[in-house]
């Protein structure tokens, strides 16, 4: 576990007026301080510049997933940038003093997580539950994925062009609660129903149509668990494994299935990819 709560992910990446792809050999570190005199919210940024920040954050994490450095503390607020609009700048995932670092920890899989105030309304559905606040439940590379998806669906609901409309998304206000078991119970709820997503800003902007299409995402990932669960006795349940690579590449097909609807995303698109048929569910 980390001891430093200003740790922080970053990624450099051209200026945010330029949308231009990431190159597989960027490199991807943690730093004890961020370089320069001031962060700021990555929130703060106009809408096309947050999602190009969300990107990056979104790669950095998995690599440092995959190289063993695990955040499990996802929230808006952790997800910083460094750098002025008009500069170079980077992205940056605050706060790894939750983090687990598997180069010192080998244990394959982690149960049982600490939950933070502020976290609660974008951790994965799967973590809010009275099995997984008991240590029942491993921490898997999925469900970090799942918060960051969740915090991109918040911050296009609530910020207008780097600006907060809203203090929570239109018609789930109690999603920002301290009680885990109750959110879950909303999201839950949120992804069978499957409402329509009410952005903040331009409802046929990049940033909208992109929340959308993670939501079918994770509304898809939600049935797939259900259907498990319901195949299985829970006493017959096995403990799932890890498996971020197989995870991201099933993302990713995902998103290079919507490039039409967010053109934006071809720019993101990773080099690295496994095969593009290696997208069925386990």
């Amino acid at each position: 576990m980390f001891t430093s709560g200003s740790a922080a992910v970053m990624l450099e990446h051209d200026r945010p007026s330029i949308c231009k792809p990431f190159e597989q050999q960027r490199e991807h570190y943690l730093r004890s301080n961020p370089p320069g005199d001031r962060m700021r919210p990555l929130s703060s940024l106009p809408t096309e510049h947050f999602i190009r920040g969300w990107f990056q954050i979104v790669r950095a994490h998995y690599y440092n997933w995959r190289n063993g450095v695990q955040h499990r503390a996802i929230s808006l607020d952790n997800l910083m940038c460094h750098g002025e609009d008009g500069d170079l700048f980077c992205a940056l995932l605050n706060d790894w003093d939750l983090g687990i670092d598997h180069i010192k920890d080998t244990n394959s899989t982690h149960t049982g997580f600490e939950v933070t105030v502020g976290t609660v309304p974008f951790m994965a559905i799967d973590l809010l539950t009275q099995e997984a606040l008991d240590g029942e439940v491993a921490v898997l590379y999925r469900h970090d994925l799942e918060a960051l998806i969740w915090v991109l669906i918040w911050a296009v609901c609530c910020y207008d062009n780097g600006k907060m409309v809203y203090t929570a998304p239109q018609g789930i206000y109690d999603w920002d609660v301290r009680k885990p078991l109750v959110c879950g119970d909303l999201k839950r709820g949120f992804l069978e129903r499957r409402p329509p997503i009410q952005p903040a800003s331009n409802k046929r902007g990049d940033g909208a149509k992109l929340a959308v299409r993670l939501l079918d995402y994770l509304g898809g990932k939600h049935l797939v668990q259900v259907a498990k669960a319901y195949q299985t006795m829970p006493h017959e349940q096995e403990q799932e494994e890890d498996d971020p690579e197989h995870v991201w590449n099933e993302f990713w097909a995902h998103l290079g299935q919507i490039t039409e609807y967010v053109p934006c995303i071809a720019d993101f698109m990773p080099k690295d990819l496994g095969k593009a048929g290696d997208t069925d569910d386990k």
